[in-house]
């Protein structure tokens, strides 16, 4: 995979000058260990936020670890750093593109956890394909759906 990606990953840093990049939040009523675990357990993602069909994780959530997701255009992601509970990075490649994900989770007062969704994008004609519109709105759906989850009373 993309040497210069991984390193930018490694270093918590987002594609330089990404012509795709969207950053979102959310509070979450429920504590960062909860938020993290639903992060973290790859293989349920389909269940709770359906677009991300076949989420496959490669052993342990942890830097180095292979992740998939998808059906016909499939995701491959790699866990470039992790902070236990606090910092996951991730980048990989799709059709050609390449991306940098982040999530910072962070306890507030209160007790809820605010995360933070933030992706860059870069690859040929990316911008007309998909822009940084489209991407905030996947980050959005992915946030409420995640609090959604957090935040039923069987957890």
């Amino acid at each position: 995979m993309n040497v210069a990606l991984r390193r930018q990953a490694e270093a918590e840093r987002m594609i330089p000058d990404a012509p795709v990049q969207a950053s979102r939040s959310i509070i979450i009523g429920t504590s960062a260990d909860a938020v993290w675990r639903l992060l973290t357990d790859v293989a349920d993602w389909p269940r709770w936020y359906g677009y991300l069909k076949n989420a496959q994780l490669a052993g342990a959530f942890a830097s180095g670890t292979a992740l998939t997701y998808g059906d016909i255009f499939k995701h491959r992601l790699r866990i470039a750093n992790v902070k236990q509970g606090e910092l996951a990075m991730l980048y990989g490649t799709m059709a050609g593109y390449t991306g940098i994900t982040r999530w910072d989770v962070k306890t507030v007062a209160g007790g809820g956890t605010k995360v933070i969704f933030t992706e860059s994008s870069s690859g040929p004609l990316i911008k007309l394909l998909y822009g940084n519109a489209s991407l905030g709105k996947h980050l959005e759906r992915w946030l409420i759906a995640l609090k959604v989850e957090a935040e039923k009373p069987s957890r």
